[in-house]
Parts: C-alpha cells; sequence; structure tokens
C-alpha cells in the first residue's frame, strides 16, 4: 500500500477541512485519509500530495 501526505491544508469532497502533512492513502485518482472516525476522499494530484515510506 501506497501512503502520501498533503503539502497543504485542504478541503475534501464531503466539505471537511484536513490539516497539512494529513496521512492518506492512493486507490487510483482517489486519495482516502488514513482516519478510523470518519471516511473523506479527494482527488490526486502531484501538486498537493507526495509520497512517504512508513
Amino acid at each position: 500500500m501506497s501512503y502520501f501526505r498533503n503539502k497543504i491544508a485542504l478541503i475534501s469532497y464531503e466539505g471537511i477541512a484536513v490539516d497539512a502533512a494529513s496521512l492518506w492513502i492512493r486507490r487510483g485518482e482517489l486519495m482516502v485519509l488514513v482516519d478510523e472516525d470518519q471516511y473523506v476522499t479527494c482527488p490526486y494530484s502531484e501538486k498537493k500530495f507526495y509520497f512517504v515510506e512508513l
């Protein structure tokens, strides 16, 4: 599984504000926030996300 962090704060498809450097996984062109409490998604963009190794 590939993990990413967002470079900047952003607003998800669901209208939720997400702080910069939050942890995400990529599913195709959709990013899914790693969060057990809520399902948060946004589109993938190389300008907004960077790959991380855990």
